[in-house]
């Protein structure tokens, strides 16, 4: 077995935490310190974020990755009980918001009392939500003369936008750096200014953010945070002037955006707004187009509605998928060496902290420093706070190319997959370990797919995941720690272990990865990445032992906890998996046959809608194959 964990080797110094991949970034692209921190926080204390002298901010640090195009979810971080309760709370905001205002009002009033200290990027999402509140109450009492005037709407946009961006809209537009979150404060003012009727000023805004992606150089995987709300203000500015054309045009591109990135951010508001599109006087072409809209439309109306999940939501523009609590790391990594606390609580240095600290620490009463963080996991071969992206590199490009192939290998494109491993090959350092690690993973899914030789691919997975995971004998495996890839690999493991018959084995593994996944979802409720290759293959196994109905269970879960994200590229394979469980359970028990028929046709014709617009067409292939089987 490979030994792994030296310090040296695990992560190249210039990129062991964000800070510094951060400044990495910031120099290459000749943005300044001060142009970089501006309404965010001083230009001293993002000195400090970037030297490690200070903990890297979760939401302060994902918005300036944001503000230069990037996407932080190329990175695995740490943060504290707080931050992650926070953004749980801000979470139930955004669900509340569109449909059940009084409620949403007062949880926004509760976050503001509870939390009395905040950073701009949270003010500023508390005055976007009340704004809409405002302008949805507006909206609703205009015929009785009742609602707040247009000057008291625009000074509380004027608000939302200067909580980041000093001077607001007024200032010297040249000069913002912005993310997609702050963006959507710009876009909102644009909304008032169009409930007032100063259409000149709305379309201004609306075309400053139409047009800021391009402008920026952004790739489609941020811009797809802020596309579609700027097609939501463009189309309806365009309705309004009688500009049906127009209109079609901003929504056909947002949407296209959504597709191409399996992503569901505005997706409903899209759609429903684009049915209102006229087609009097529209090509054949684009009648069609629309015709697709309704399907989809429907589609995902079925999906929301089954579910009871609120598609008219808004999103934070921020997620914590790749994010850990501290406390919670730090305990599940102490039960997993078998340690006390009063052994876990020092290291070749000395005392880290107290074993009463370390307690609070676990249980989310305190934040331990970043230094001592650090200290406190490097007990179990874990560096650099974590803050690591998913290859050992300075290059933006190269994670973007690794996403890229982890994509092409969801729709099952092996000859794109083994082309851009070349191209990776090319622009990596094979000798460092997470390289390694990808690269055999890659090999081992190729090995399974192109070839069959299964036992070949097993040993090249589990060659994979040891490279990061040490060897568990006489541990509690469970209580490991999975990072994202190290999940996606172990799945694939017990997977592999099914399908070679060994269901025993493969079911240990299932224990252990289900467990960890768990724990890991701590207080924000959301599952981390690599979730989804687990109760994919967790499904066959389960079908193997003939456990339809847990399997049923399980994969209603996983619909469930994937609309919660804004990417939702497995939702059809998901859907499909219910019809596959429910069909099965049906034959086995004929008194709730109807029941299950209704159930299955649901999921079934919801997979379609889903494979349709992610454009997955291998998806869409097999599911043609099983129409007649499911539908008729």
């Amino acid at each position: 077995m490979i030994k792994c964990y030296n310090q040296a080797e695990f992560t190249r110094q210039y990129n062991a935490d964000c800070g510094k991949i951060f400044r990495e970034e910031r120099i290459s692209r000749g943005v300044s310190l001060e142009r970089a921190a501006r309404g965010l926080l001083s230009k001293t204390a993002l000195g400090k974020m970037e030297a490690g002298e200070t903990g890297w901010r979760k939401l302060t640090g994902d918005t300036l990755f944001q503000r230069m195009g990037i996407l932080p979810d190329y990175f695995e971080m740490v943060a504290s009980r707080e931050e992650m309760e926070r953004w749980r709370f801000r979470e139930d905001i955004c669900l509340l918001v569109p449909d059940r205002p009084v409620e949403a009002a007062d949880k926004i009033k509760q976050y503001r009392e509870r939390y009395t200290k905040r950073e701009p990027v949270e003010e500023q999402f508390l005055c976007k939500a009340e704004l809409l509140l405002l302008l949805k109450a507006r909206e609703q009492n205009k015929s009785a003369g009742e609602f707040p005037a247009g000057e008291e709407l625009l000074s509380r946009a004027a608000e939302a936008v200067s909580c980041t961006v000093p001077g607001g809209w007024s200032g010297k537009k040249e000069d913002f750096l912005l993310a997609p979150s702050e963006l959507e404060a710009v876009l909102l003012s644009g909304a008032v200014y169009l409930a007032c009727g100063r259409m000149e000023e709305a379309w201004k805004i609306h075309h400053f953010v139409w047009n800021y992606p391009e402008k920026k150089h952004w790739k489609e995987r941020i811009a797809v945070l802020i596309k579609p709300q700027a097609a939501l203000l463009g189309m309806e500015l365009a309705l309004q002037e009688g500009d049906s054309r127009k209109a079609f045009e901003f929504a056909r591109e947002a949407l296209e955006l959504l597709r191409r990135n399996a992503c569901h951010c505005y997706l409903l508001p899209l759609l429903e707004r684009m049915r209102r599109i006229s087609r009097e006087g529209m090509s054949e072409g684009d009648q069609l187009y629309l015709k697709e809209v309704d399907a989809f439309w429907s589609a995902f109306k079925r999906i929301y509605d089954m579910s009871e999940y609120p598609g008219n939501r808004i999103w934070q523009g921020t997620s914590v998928e790749n994010t850990r609590e501290a406390g919670i790391t730090l305990k599940m990594l102490r039960k997993y060496a078998g340690k006390p606390r009063d052994k876990a609580v020092c290291d070749e240095e000395g005392i880290i902290v107290t074993r009463r600290q370390l307690e609070k620490i676990e249980c989310g009463e305190h934040q331990p420093s970043h230094e001592n963080y650090k200290r406190l996991v490097r007990q179990y071969g874990k560096y650099g706070g974590w803050i690591v992206p998913m290859l050992e590199t300075d290059s933006i490009e190269v994670l973007e190319l690794r996403q890229e192939i982890s994509s092409q290998i969801g729709y099952c494109q092996w000859d794109k997959v083994e082309a851009g491993m070349e191209r990776l090959r090319q622009k990596v350092d094979m000798s460092y370990p997470r390289v390694r690690q990808e690269f055999l993973f890659f090999e081992a899914l190729i090995l399974q797919e192109r070839k069959g030789d299964m036992r070949k691919s097993l040993e090249l997975l589990q060659e994979a995941l040891h490279i990061t995971v040490p060897d568990w004998e006489g541990k509690e495996a469970k209580w490991w720690v999975f990072q994202r890839e190290e999940i996606i690999i172990a799945s694939n493991i017990a997977n592999t272990y099914g399908e070679l018959g060994c269901l025993e084995e493969a079911g240990k593994w299932y224990e252990i990865i289900r467990f960890s996944a768990e724990q890991q979802k701590g207080r924000t409720g959301i599952m981390h990445t690599g979730y989804a290759i687990l109760m994919e293959t967790l499904d066959n196994y389960l079908g193997e032992l003939g456990l339809y109905e847990e399997a049923l269970n399980a994969s209603m879960e996983a619909v469930f906890n994937y609309l919660k994200q804004p990417r939702i590229g497995t939702l059809d394979r998901a859907y499909y998996r219910i019809a596959w469980n429910a069909y099965e359970i049906a034959s086995e028990q004929k008194r709730q046959y109807k029941k299950l028929q209704t159930q299955w046709r649901e999921a079934f014709q919801a997979s379609e809608g889903a494979a349709a617009f992610f454009y997955d067409n291998y998806m869409k292939q097999n599911l043609k194959e099983k129409r007649e089987k499911y539908l008729f």
